[in-house]
């Protein structure tokens, strides 16, 4: 992926922690498209104890926005080998999506949970790119804080996102460019993203 880097109008690195583990990465390009932009996402997670793979995860996923709504999708995850498929398309101002589970027609603007675009911090709803779920959301300003970005002290603005199943932090900075992620993992493991 990395020779795509020259044709992004804007990109996001992050190194995967694990607790203090560095477990992989996880990128987001975004480049102009006729319909407005494209999305480019790429993840790879991989936890080793004592030299053997005890988890591993890969997530491919292209994503077409136009505005603040997305107009396609087309991911594909294998989460320590189960597979899940996302396809969908807005046609006639109507979502259709396809997973695993079935179809759905959702007639309203769809939003993933895309951290780079500061704008989901208005969200009640927004799209699982893993599952195809869309997941009610409750984000919450918390407070503005400095915290290490790049190896310099950064002004930021903290986020809480809530789900009935998760809570995710996010810090952006005061140009809302999103710099960095933490949650804790089913198993009380603390996992951070640290922006590149």
């Amino acid at each position: 992926m990395a020779g795509n880097y020259a044709h992004a109008v804007d990109s996001w690195k992050f190194k995967v922690f694990y607790d203090e583990s560095e477990i992989g990465e996880h990128v987001f390009l975004r480049t102009p498209d006729k319909d407005g932009q494209k999305v480019t996402i790429e993840a790879d997670f991989n936890i080793d104890i004592l030299f053997i793979n005890v988890y591993s995860y890969k997530h491919r996923n292209i994503e077409k926005w136009n505005g603040q709504c997305l107009i396609s999708i087309n991911a594909l995850t294998d989460d320590n080998g189960e597979m899940f498929e996302v396809k969908g398309k807005s046609e006639d101002e109507i979502f259709n999506l396809e997973t695993k589970y079935g179809e759905e027609n959702i007639d309203d603007c769809v939003k993933t949970f895309a951290y780079w675009d500061s704008s989901i911090l208005d969200s009640d709803t927004l799209l699982n790119s893993q599952t195809g779920e869309l997941v009610d959301v409750d984000i919450s300003f918390v407070a503005h804080e400095e915290i290490l970005v790049r190896n310099k002290l950064m002004k930021t603005k903290r986020y809480q996102l809530k789900t009935d199943d998760f809570t995710i932090e996010l810090w952006y900075s005061d140009k809302d460019e999103w710099v960095a992620l933490n949650s804790i993992t089913s198993d009380g493991a603390k996992l951070y993203y640290k922006i590149q």
